[in-house]
């Protein structure tokens, strides 16, 4: 079928393009300005038609060729599933993100994304951010031993942006109940 239809746009094509060069030879040859025009108008359809007609070709070419590709190539072997990340690995995803999604806020309080400057300018602090993020991450075991919220506010400094307040949780009261968490009294 494939190849029926790629014969069959070649004829097309084929007669398109004789017919717009016919028109051609007549435009060329006409007196009248009008003919000149509308001679013109019509190598001009036609040629519009003749480069569809090679542009359906070329993409039934390419697909023939992904479908005689996919056939010849046997279908890879499932994989064996991958083992988990360590603890730590996920600790240091968990804080990156943490500290990102927190320097982010930052860049978004003081730039406006409406603004094509401003968005220019977060975004590039932002690729700063990832910058010194991924050096801190080489050493997986420094970058866990520092304090999240002193780096989140040293990030915001070293970007030029006001940092946010860290308040530090009340101190326990010895006797006391735990505060509830979800607004409710706990009795």
């Amino acid at each position: 079928m494939a190849e029926a239809q790629q014969q069959a746009l070649g004829v097309f094509a084929d007669a398109v393009l004789q017919l717009a060069l016919d028109i051609q030879r007549d435009a060329l040859a006409a007196e009248d300005l009008d003919q000149k025009v509308r001679a013109a108008g019509a190598v001009h359809q036609l040629g519009r038609g003749l480069r569809q007609t090679i542009a359906l070709q070329a993409k039934l070419a390419r697909e023939a060729r992904q479908d005689a590709a996919e056939v010849r190539e046997p279908q890879a072997p499932a994989k064996a599933p991958a083992e988990p990340p360590s603890p730590a690995t996920v600790a240091v995803r968990r804080r990156r993100d943490w500290l990102t999604r927190g320097v982010e806020r930052c860049v978004w309080n003081e730039y406006d994304r409406e603004d094509e400057a401003g968005e220019f300018t977060g975004d590039s602090l932002l690729e700063d951010l990832q910058e010194r993020l991924a050096d801190l991450m080489a050493d997986p075991e420094a970058f866990l031993a520092l304090d999240p919220c002193e780096l989140m506010v040293q990030l915001c400094k070293d970007l030029g942006l006001t940092p946010p307040e860290f308040y530090p949780p009340a101190p326990a009261v010895p006797g006391a109940a735990p505060p509830a968490t979800n607004g409710h009294d706990s009795s």
